[in-house]
């Protein structure tokens, strides 16, 4: 029995120990996560041009969910609120355009995250003049049953650094 054990922990030991079986397995959960920032990349650009629906797509539909979004306002939680904001968010751009500047992405296991900036140009609709934003953001994503969807979402405009008063 004795020597049964041995072998099975010897076994166990060879299979972990090879640097291929984990690698290989972090570099497909890698690519998954990048494919899902492109489909991420995208649905902003559908949103930047009053178009909500494909970034609503991409989020988690938990009551634990956040938005503090670039427009300022309280922070939104649970499905029901973010929805709603994703909503409202959508009406004020047309036109848009967006350049995405990522600082940092890693996921590890079902959670992932990105620190980027973002430089939006766009119309308020309705208006002719041409509006641009700078934000800074962070985004938390949790891997679900249907696949990878945003669980908080953070711009502010904070770009300038301030010294305290």
């Amino acid at each position: 029995m004795k020597s049964l054990y041995v072998i099975i922990v010897i076994a166990l030991l060879n299979v972990f120990a090879q640097p291929s079986f984990g690698q290989k397995t972090q570099e497909k959960s890698q690519a998954g996560f990048q494919t899902f920032l492109a489909k991420v990349d995208a649905a902003q650009l559908e949103l930047q041009n009053g178009k909500a629906d494909a970034f609503k797509v991409i989020w988690s539909r938990a009551d634990d969910i956040t938005l503090s979004g670039g427009f300022g306002g309280t922070i939104e939680k649970g499905w029901e609120n973010v929805g709603k904001r994703l909503d409202w968010v959508g009406k004020q751009f047309s036109n848009g355009t967006n350049t995405i500047e990522r600082l940092v992405a890693n996921a590890n296991g079902n959670l992932g995250y990105v620190v980027q900036l973002e430089h939006l140009r766009f119309k308020v609709p309705g208006q002719e003049i041409e509006t641009t934003r700078d934000y800074r953001v962070t985004m938390i994503f949790r891997r679900e049953p249907a696949g990878w969807r945003i669980i908080h979402r953070q711009a502010d405009s904070q770009m300038a650094k301030q010294a305290p008063k």
